[in-house]
């Protein structure tokens, strides 16, 4: 006689309970010979071509939102304002150290010098590296002209670096589009996104961080080779390179004058193109990651690319080897 088994009875044994996301009404009457439940390794590729559809979706309006990418200033910034407090200190300890009868007038303020920033810091460091010249024979306040000439230039330097750092990031992205496009884009395309399903399974802004942002020093470089020529002609960057030349020759008078020990200043050695690159990278990655939350919380209708596979993915549906098929053969 013939044995009848159920249809019923070969659906519960067909389905592997493994990577599941939860069935959707959509899907679950579908019927077992429809389409099979995709494989773990048929899933990882599915969630895989997803997070890069996503990258896709977020970076125009990211780009978009250049006004509010800032770059952040380098902590190397920060020891050059400690280099002009522990010179003002140390000019204040040399007059306390060794009085002098025949004092010449301490600098008062900024020193003053024509041609605005540059004249400030080309008479600033003169007066403290001619001040640290005669360490043989000066007195007390001899050296506290010439210390407090030097943090007239690192301050001077500070204040005309912080305006136009602020705004190189947009300028950047403004004037570069296409450039940044093309670079991002041809990443999206080649990264490698060994996670994919558990970035797809959130947090909400983990595929942002996950492809952009943990690539921003290699992206930086390869965005290097298309605005570095921006970047260089950018004022930004003439008042940080004649501010650093400042500081570093600052710091080796400084040390010839024998002052090593009291100051413990180094010197400042920093890839600022490359710095301002990441940073602007790093600024597009939190834009994408504010566009990724609000496509994950209404995934419908937002994928130019298997919109449907798009949807169940961030949905959070069971997906099926039709999935799959539809994904790869796109």
């Amino acid at each position: 006689s013939s044995v009848s088994v159920s249809v019923t009875s070969l659906c519960q044994r067909a389905s592997p309970k493994v990577l599941r996301f939860h069935t959707s009404d959509s899907g679950a009457n579908m019927g077992c010979f429809a389409s099979k439940e995709a494989t773990p390794e048929e899933v990882q590729e599915i969630c895989k071509q997803m997070s890069k559809e996503m990258m896709n979706i977020c970076l125009e309006p990211a780009l978009a939102n250049a006004d509010k990418i800032v770059v952040k200033l380098p902590t190397d910034f920060n020891r050059m304002k400690e280099a002009g407090e522990k010179l003002r200190k140390l000019a204040a300890d040399s007059v306390a150290e060794e009085p002098s009868q025949d004092k010449p007038a301490a600098a008062e303020g900024p020193a003053a010098g024509g041609g605005g920033m540059m004249g400030m810091l080309n008479k600033g460091l003169a007066m403290a590296e001619k001040a640290m010249d005669r360490v043989g024979d000066a007195v007390g306040q001899g050296f506290a002209v010439g210390f407090n000439s030097a943090a007239d230039v690192l301050h001077n330097a500070v204040q005309g670096v912080e305006q136009p750092m602020s705004t190189i990031g947009v300028d950047l992205i403004t004037a570069k589009r296409a450039e940044l496009i093309k670079v991002l884009s041809n990443h999206i395309v080649s990264a490698k996104v060994d996670t994919a399903f558990d970035l797809c399974q959130g947090p909400n802004t983990a595929i942002s961080e996950y492809i952009i942002g943990q690539a921003s020093g290699n992206l930086a470089r390869q965005l290097m080779t298309v605005v570095g020529e921006f970047i260089a002609d950018h004022d930004t960057i003439k008042m940080w390179d004649a501010a650093i030349g400042k500081y570093n020759k600052a710091i080796e008078a400084v040390n010839a004058a024998g002052m090593t020990d009291k100051l413990q200043l180094k010197g400042i050695q920093l890839d600022i193109k490359e710095y301002i690159c990441e940073q602007a990278v790093l600024g597009l990655c939190e834009q994408m990651a504010v566009e990724e939350t609000k496509v994950r919380a209404a995934p419908q209708g937002k994928a130019t690319r298997s919109p449907a596979v798009f949807f169940k993915v961030f949905n959070k549906d069971k997906l099926m080897q039709s999935d799959y098929k539809t994904v790869t053969s796109a």
